[in-house]
């Protein structure tokens, strides 16, 4: 995994912060119910983006280390986590719903191929939903075995796995845009 600097995550920051208030003020100016439900999706996971790389660059700029590092990553291992399950259960299956019932079609090719190039990253998810459960956000009475699943957590591992996250919720966003684009295209809405 590439190096992700200070600089380079301060610049991430601030364009997750101007995306998730411009999502935020579309959210509000969103007068039909079809643009409200299509900025609702676009929200969430600006909202996302934001945490992110938020979290990424607490811990980039605390520099921690031994131990602390592995407990610095589960908050992003839990959003992480989080997120992949709201996507699949909730807004996935929404922002498709919504499109079909306004004649647009969201190719599922196009998400399954996203969905292989980010294979290793989503795999990787998987395997730590123990963390997820059991050190990270939700706490197991064994303790000796969240300490061992937080020693499991590596930097470049958990970065990495969080990089290529952000880019294929980037790419979820183009879907939606794409979607919106197609609705306002038959003058019904604009979103």
């Amino acid at each position: 995994m590439e190096e992700i600097s200070l600089e380079k995550i301060e610049t991430l920051v601030r364009t997750a912060q101007t995306n998730v208030n411009d999502a935020h003020a579309h959210y509000h100016q969103a007068v039909t119910t079809l643009s409200r439900e299509f900025v609702e999706i676009k929200l969430q996971l600006c909202i996302f983006q934001y945490d992110i790389c938020i979290e990424m660059a607490n811990v980039i700029r605390n520099q921690p280390t031994g131990f602390a590092v592995s407990v610095a990553l589960k908050g992003l291992v839990l959003r992480l986590f989080e997120f992949h399950l709201t996507v699949n259960q909730h807004l996935y299956p929404r922002l498709k719903a919504l499109a079909a019932a306004r004649g647009i079609e969201i190719d599922d090719a196009t998400v399954r191929q996203l969905k292989r190039e980010w294979k290793t990253e989503l795999t990787e998810l998987q395997k730590w939903q123990d963390v997820r459960n059991k050190a990270a956000g939700h706490y197991d009475k064994d303790f000796p075995l969240q300490v061992e699943l937080l020693e499991g957590l590596s930097y470049d591992h958990v970065m990495g796995v969080t990089v290529g996250f952000l880019h294929f919720s980037m790419a979820m966003l183009i879907i939606l845009k794409d979607s919106g684009q197609g609705v306002a295209h038959d003058n019904r809405s604009r979103v």
